[in-house]
C-alpha cells in the first residue's frame, strides 16, 4: 500500500485570487508543479516526505476551535488517524496557529501527518506534513524551517 498525504476534504472553496502566502522549499525537498492538484504548494523529498499548503476561503466564517475540531473529526473518523498531540506554532511573520499531530500505522510501519491551521479573517491556511515516522525524524529541522519561513500575506 502506498502512503499518501491525507486529504482533509473540507467543503470549502479554494481561493480564486491565487495564494496569499510565501513558502520556502527546504534544501532536500523539490517543489512539485501539478496544476490539477488540490494544493496551492507541494514539495517532497526523494523518499516521499511531503509538505503541502492549501489556502481556503474562510467561508463559512468560524472560530479557530471550530476548524480544529472539524479537522480532528474528519481525520479520525474517515482517515483512521489518531491525534497524538496539539501544539501552538507560528509562521515566520508571526501568525499564530495550532499544529495537530496525527499518527497511524500502514503495513506495520508508523506514519505521521501534521496539519498546522492558521485562521485569518478571510482565509484558512493548512500546512500539511506527511510521511513515515523515520522520514519525519530525519527531516525535522527542514520541516521546522518550512514553517518558520512561511509568510501569510
Amino acid at each position: 500500500m502506498t502512503h499518501r498525504i491525507a486529504t482533509i476534504g473540507l467543503t470549502l472553496a479554494l481561493s480564486a485570487c491565487g495564494p496569499r502566502f510565501e513558502a520556502t522549499v527546504p534544501p532536500s525537498f523539490v517543489e512539485l508543479d501539478d496544476e490539477h492538484d488540490a494544493y496551492d504548494f507541494r514539495a517532497t523529498t526523494a523518499d516521499g516526505l511531503v509538505i503541502a499548503i492549501r489556502e481556503l476561503e474562510h467561508k463559512p466564517k468560524g472560530e479557530p476551535q471550530f476548524w480544529l475540531q472539524a479537522i480532528k473529526n474528519k481525520l479520525r473518523d474517515q482517515g483512521g488517524y489518531a491525534l497524538l498531540e496539539s501544539v501552538e506554532v507560528a509562521t515566520g511573520d508571526g501568525h499564530k496557529g495550532t499544529q495537530l499531530r496525527f499518527g497511524h500505522d500502514e503495513d506495520g510501519k508508523p506514519y505521521l501527518f501534521y496539519v498546522s491551521v492558521f485562521v485569518t479573517k478571510d482565509h484558512l491556511h493548512l500546512i500539511e506534513f506527511g510521511g513515515s515516522k523515520e522520514q519525519f525524524t530525519a527531516s525535522q529541522k527542514e520541516l521546522d524551517l518550512a514553517l518558520s519561513t512561511l509568510r501569510l500575506n
